[in-house]
C-alpha cells in the first residue's frame, strides 16, 4: 500500500482547505515543492498520481537523450495514461498500405522521449460504459524487479530476506461519487527505481500540473501573473490571479547515481562470507562434555576429523518448545517437516530434534549454515 506519509500528502492537495484559502489559492508552486522532496528525499517514489486539482505522470528516458536536457521539447511533450502498444494501420507517403506495430511514446511530440519506456498505463476499453480501467504497470519493469500483485495488498510484491512480502510497487485509489474527484496513485521503493535505471541507462521524466481554485469559480488564467522556473533538471511555468487561483506546470528529472559497478560491488558483497554475522548459543559441548556459550561461526566450530580444541557442529544448542510455535503458526510462510524447518525465500533448517524433556535441540553446525 501506499505510505501514509504521500496519501496524506496527495489527500491535501486534492482538496479546498477551510482555512486559509486566499493563501491556499496562490500557492500551487507549494505543491511542487511537495514532488521535489519526495523525488530528492523519500525512500518512496511517485511514478503516477492524478486527482481534483492535480497530475503527475512520469516516464522513463535514455540518458543520452537528456543530456543536456532539451526543456522547451520536454514541455510541449505530450504524455497520456491511456497511450499503449499498438498495431497502426497508415496509408501514403509514398508507402502505400502499412500495418505495423506501434510503441508508446510514439507521439510525444518530443525527441528527449524517442527510445523511453512508459512505466504507468490506464487503458479504455471502448464501448464498455461501465469499465473502470485499472492500473498496469510495464511489464518490463515488474519482471525484471521479480514482482507479483497482491489483490489485497494492492502492490506488486516479492519476498524479502527474512521471507516476508514486500511491497515494491504500490497502488492507491480513493473513490467518490464524482469520478473527477478520484484519486490515484501510484509509487515504487526509490531503490528498486534506481536500479532499473541504472541497467537501462535511463532518467525518470516527470510531467505534473498543479491548478488551485474553487470550484464553480474558475477564472480565466489571461489575468495571471506568470513566471517561469528553471533549473538543470527541473522546469515549470506558473501564474497567479490574485485571491482566485494559481498554477504550476512543468517537469522534473530525476537521475540516478547509481552504476552497474556499484550493483556488481554489492552483489561482491553479498557472496563475502567475512561480512556475514552469527548467532551465540548455549550448547552441550560434547568434544569437551561441558556446557559452553560459543558463536556459531565456522571459526568456532570444528568437524569431528580436526584436531582443535574447539566444539564440535554437532554439538546440540536446545531451545525451549515454545519456540516452534511461531513457526507453526504461519504456515503459508514456514513449512514443518519431521525434522526440519524452512522459511520461504530466506533460511532452511535441515534437522532438529525433540528429546524425552521436551527440550527442541539441533547442532550448532546446522545453525551454523542458516
Amino acid at each position: 500500500m501506499l505510505s501514509k506519509k504521500i496519501s496524506s500528502a496527495l489527500a491535501e492537495l486534492a482538496r479546498l482547505p477551510d482555512d486559509n484559502r486566499a493563501l491556499w489559492l496562490k500557492s500551487a508552486t507549494e505543491s511542487v515543492k511537495f514532488l521535489e522532496r519526495n523525488y530528492r528525499e523519500d525512500d518512496e517514489i511517485l511514478l503516477y498520481a492524478y486527482g481534483p486539482h492535480f497530475w503527475a505522470h512520469s516516464v522513463l528516458a535514455l540518458n543520452a537523450a537528456i543530456d543536456p536536457p532539451d526543456h522547451d521539447s520536454l514541455s510541449s511533450s505530450r504524455i497520456m495514461p491511456d497511450d499503449s502498444w499498438c498495431i497502426q494501420r497508415s496509408y501514403g507517403g509514398g508507402e502505400g498500405h502499412r500495418v505495423y506495430l506501434q510503441p508508446p511514446l510514439s507521439n510525444t511530440g518530443c525527441r528527449s522521449l524517442v527510445g523511453g519506456e512508459k512505466l504507468v498505463f490506464l487503458r479504455d476499453f471502448e464501448g464498455m460504459k461501465s469499465f473502470e480501467p485499472q492500473v498496469e504497470i510495464n511489464q518490463k519493469l515488474v519482471h525484471s524487479l521479480g514482482l507479483h500483485f497482491i489483490d489485497e495488498r494492492q502492490a506488486y510484491c516479492r519476498l524479502d530476506k527474512r521471507g516476508d512480502l514486500e511491497d515494491v510497487i504500490s497502488l492507491f485509489q480513493e473513490k467518490s461519487p464524482n469520478p473527477r474527484d478520484y484519486i490515484r496513485a501510484v509509487s515504487i521503493k526509490g531503490l528498486d527505481l534506481a536500479t532499473y535505471m541504472a541497467l537501462t541507462e535511463m532518467s525518470l521524466i516527470v510531467r505534473f500540473e498543479f491548478m488551485r481554485f474553487i470550484p464553480g469559480e474558475f477564472p480565466s488564467w489571461d489575468e495571471a501573473e506568470r513566471n517561469t522556473y528553471a533549473a538543470c533538471d527541473m522546469f515549470y511555468e506558473c501564474g497567479v490571479v490574485p485571491d482566485l487561483a494559481s498554477y504550476a506546470h512543468g517537469h522534473i528529472i530525476l537521475r540516478t547515481f547509481l552504476t552497474k559497478d556499484d550493483l556488481v560491488d554489492e552483489w561482491m558483497a553479498e557472496e563475502d562470507e567475512s561480512n556475514r554475522q552469527y548467532a551465540t548459543f548455549k550448547i552441550i559441548d560434547r568434544k569437551n562434555n561441558k556446557l559452553v556459550e560459543t558463536s556459531c561461526s565456522p571459526e568456532h566450530i570444528v568437524n569431528c576429523f580436526a584436531k582443535s580444541g574447539l566444539p564440535w557442529e554437532i554439538s546440540p544448542a536446545f531451545f525451549s518448545p515454545d519456540v516452534l510455535h511461531k513457526y507453526k503458526s504461519d504456515r503459508e510462510k514456514y513449512t514443518i517437516d519431521d525434522r526440519s524447518i524452512c522459511c520461504r525465500n530466506a533460511w532452511f533448517l535441515k534437522s532438529y530434534d525433540i528429546n524425552e524433556a521436551g527440550q527442541v535441540h539441533t547442532y550448532i553446525g546446522d545453525l551454523a549454515d542458516l
